[in-house]
């Protein structure tokens, strides 16, 4: 699992210095930003399936008929969702001069929610065979790459490179799915309305909990996007894809063991988790320290130089991120506790807009705004603390 998010991360990275000196970092930034854009309706899309899902795979491996039939209610619910996503997406794009302008490059980042229709990743999961996902969709970006170098020539050309980018996520995800049903050997059947409605409800609490942890993380894009511009953006999205990388290894422990583990969890384990995911959070540091600057002047032509400096910072939620991703995993969700979830992603996100107000009115910069998104994290562990002890006196 922690190979497939390195290959989509390193992927992006390794043809990241040809294609930000071809088509500029404005025409980069304005792909980031679409993209962004573009990720909201993912998550809406998504709804939180996923966790809820992987679990009720893990805990009945071998039930056949119960994995064809959240195949089918999962992917028909997604559907739903992806009509209701495009007519609001028409709607905006109509409404709003920046998106109108740029149609092209907003409508290409948003037909990546075809992807998130078909991509059964909580399946994968659930049955820990990840690998079968991972290799799919390296085989899709390593056929994108030809043709990427082929047509990506100047700025003009940033719709080629979205063009590219999607459909090599489409096609990999509509491959994973026909991979899943056949794995299933169970003919897949339309769900009824009242089961979409069930499920919807069920996942409520982790929808939501997405939706604000995604609004949190693509509003730093939007942010920077309109208050600074869009090479601004190529700027903290080059900080982001370093820290990124190494970070990687240590952010999917947690949900690559879930399934594992969910079912016999005790405090002892958690703790051992917490310590091992720390000191492998210091090393991502410390290589992020040592070998950024090299990447920067390795990647891109362009003055980019703060892009180290913003990767330093972002280097700390190396550690804080995967510790309030144990609270969630191995505490708040098996003793369904899934309100908490949600609660602790409401503080993060008005911390982060508080704390970035404040950070703004004191220096006029990107770094008030990262250190913004690294301060709030470090107010979610606290949080989770807090929440965990209510567990434990009840």
């Amino acid at each position: 699992m922690t190979s497939l998010q390195i290959i989509n991360s390193f992927f992006y990275l390794l043809i990241y210095p040809f294609v930000i000196n071809q088509v500029g970092a404005e025409s980069f930034g304005l792909f980031v930003f679409a993209s962004s854009i573009a990720a909201y309706f993912a998550v809406f899309i998504n709804f939180g399936f996923d966790i809820h899902t992987a679990k009720l795979i893990s805990t009945e491996p071998n039930n056949k008929k119960l994995h064809s039939s959240l195949l089918s209610l999962i992917t028909v619910s997604k559907i739903f969702l992806a009509l209701i996503s495009t007519l609001l997406f028409c709607i905006i794009v109509f409404c709003l001069p920046t998106l109108n302008s740029n149609w092209k490059i907003f409508s290409l980042c948003f037909a990546n929610i075809m992807s998130c229709v078909f991509l059964p990743t909580w399946y994968f999961h659930g049955i820990q065979k990840m690998k079968i996902l991972t290799i799919t969709q390296l085989f899709f970006k390593a056929l994108s790459l030809p043709a990427i170098y082929l047509f990506v020539k100047d700025k003009t050309d940033i719709e080629w490179y979205a063009f590219f980018v999607i459909s090599s996520n489409i096609l990999s995800s509509v491959t994973a799915f026909f991979l899943a049903s056949h794995l299933i050997r169970i003919r897949l059947t339309p769900p009824s309305i009242s089961d979409i409605k069930l499920i919807l409800h069920e996942v409520q609490p982790f929808f939501w909990s997405g939706a604000v942890s995604t609004f949190k993380q693509r509003s730093i894009e939007i942010i920077i996007g309109s208050m600074f511009g869009m090479r601004e953006v190529a700027i903290y999205d080059l900080a982001n894809k370093i820290f990124s990388v190494p970070s990687l290894v240590v952010s999917n422990i947690n949900s690559a063991i879930f399934p594992a583990l969910v079912k016999n969890i005790n405090h002892n384990t958690i703790k051992m988790i917490i310590k091992a995911e720390t000191f492998v959070g210091l090393l991502c540091i410390i290589s992020i320290a040592l070998l950024g600057d090299w990447i920067v002047d390795l990647v891109s032509t362009h003055n980019m130089r703060d892009s180290y400096y913003l990767s330093i910072l972002l280097s700390l939620n190396v550690i804080t991120y995967p510790i309030v991703s144990s609270y969630i995993y191995f505490i708040f969700v098996p003793h369904k506790k899934y309100d908490f979830v949600l609660k602790n992603q409401i503080i993060s996100l008005f911390s982060f807009f508080l704390l970035c107000s404040i950070y703004l009115l004191l220096s006029w910069s990107i770094f008030s705004i990262v250190f913004a998104l690294v301060s709030s994290a470090a107010l979610e562990i606290l949080y989770c603390i807090y929440l965990t002890r209510k567990i434990n006196n009840h």
